[in-house]
This record gives C-alpha cells, structure tokens and sequence, in this order.
C-alpha cells in the first residue's frame, strides 16, 4: 500500500468535516421540523386501522358521510379540523371568524366542521378533547355549535392540566343561550365521545395528522402568521373563479 500523501490526507480531513457537517444540518432539520409541526398545534398519531361505523347517536347537522357538523351551505366546501386544546386552533378560529361569517351569511360556502381529538393525552387526566368535542356537539342539538365553539376557544386551558370540567362545560351553553335540561344531560352523560372518536378516526384515515388543518374545495390551504385570514379570503375566491 502506498502511503498518503500530505494532500491526500487533509483531503480525507475535509471529506470527514463535510460529512460530519451534513449529519448536524440534517438533525437540525428535523429537529426544526418536528419542532414547528408540535408547538401549539395538534399532532395525531400514525394508524394503519380504518375507521369503523359510525354510532348510532350522532349530533344534529352531521353530514352525510358523519364525519363532521354543515353549519352552512354555499358552492364552496370549506373543511375546519380543529382541537380544542390546541393553541393555533384557537388562533385560527378567531382569525378566521369574523370572514367566515359573512361568507356564511351571504351563503357562499358550504362549511364542515371537523371536532377532532387528536390530543387527548396532552391533558391530565387524559381525554379533555374528547369532552369538548362532544359537549359541542351538544350543543350542535341546540343549533349552537359555532358560538359554543367561540366560548371553548376563549376559555381554553392550558396543555398538561384537567381542562375544563364538566360544571364548566355545562356553564359555557348557558353563557351561550342554551336553555333546557336536555343539553346538560348530553354533556354529562357524555353522549356523542363515540361520535368524536368516529371523526378523529376518519380525519386520520384521509391523512389529516396536524391540527388545525383547513382545507377549501378539497386543497388543504397553509395558514400562519398574521396574514392567515387574507390567505383564506383569496383561496375560497380562487375557488369560486
């Protein structure tokens, strides 16, 4: 074997430093990554399993496949998958609100409200999403699934702790106008968990893993910063033309 030369030798140096260099950048990538998809949004975890049947008692204003609540009709098809312990749902929902009322009103969209669960075990006990999921599809019965919505948003707690409980859960439809037993009852009893578990297994079988996740005639639309309302305007515009 012939020895090195001294230029042959800090060649290899320099193809080790360059290796070494891309590892770092590559784990900073994923890192970076991982890190943006997991902060203050809601992350499902992968699944093979497809969804069974849907329950029996579904709350009112399910669509047809039972897989989310219409709260209005219109030529375009807008899909919200939002959890309600998620801090960036949250954002997006009041960003979005006040534009997406009008266009409710003026019956320009046809809107699919997905309430998922996909970070039930961010909550201790484990499962508040589940609870707010199906306390507003109780209040869906009492065609007040969007203000309740609003009112879970603007009372959110905090990852890691209980979440709200259910007294709470059961105030919020009356700060919202719900009258009547029938509500509480639906809330307590835990009526539609199954039909929350349902929805969260369907979004997860079409490849909704991160929350929120928006989607316009079909096409999932990126939402963040500040400008995230005006991309929504100009993606349901962009649909319609």
């Amino acid at each position: 074997m012939q020895p090195s030369t001294d230029a042959q030798v800090r060649e290899m140096v320099h193809r080790r430093r360059r290796r070494r260099r891309t590892v770092l950048v590559s784990l900073a990538a994923v890192v970076t990554v991982l890190g943006a998809a997991l902060v203050g949004a809601g992350l499902v975890r992968a699944t093979n399993t497809e969804p069974g049947e849907a329950p029996e008692e579904v709350p009112a204003g399910v669509a047809a496949d039972r897989a989310g609540l219409v709260t209005s009709e219109g030529p375009v098809r807008v899909d919200l998958y939002l959890d309600y312990l998620c801090p960036e749902c949250r954002i997006t929902e009041k960003a979005l609100e006040p534009k997406l009322r009008k266009m409710q009103e003026r019956g320009e969209v046809r809107v699919v409200h997905h309430p998922v669960a996909f970070l039930d075990d961010r909550s201790a006990p484990a499962g508040y999403s589940t609870r707010a999921a199906s306390a507003a599809a109780c209040a869906a019965d009492q065609n007040k699934f969007q203000p309740y919505t609003a009112a879970l948003f603007d009372e959110q707690p905090p990852e890691q702790g209980p979440g709200l409980d259910t007294d709470r859960l059961v105030a919020l439809g009356r700060d919202v106008g719900i009258t009547g037993a029938s509500f509480e009852r639906c809330v307590r009893d835990g009526t539609y968990r199954p039909w929350v578990t349902y929805v969260s297994d369907v979004a997860a079988s079409r490849g909704v893993a991160l929350t929120p996740t928006v989607k316009v005639a079909g096409k999932r639309v990126e939402l963040s910063g500040p400008d995230r309302a005006k991309a929504f305007v100009r993606a349901v515009e962009e649909s319609r033309s």
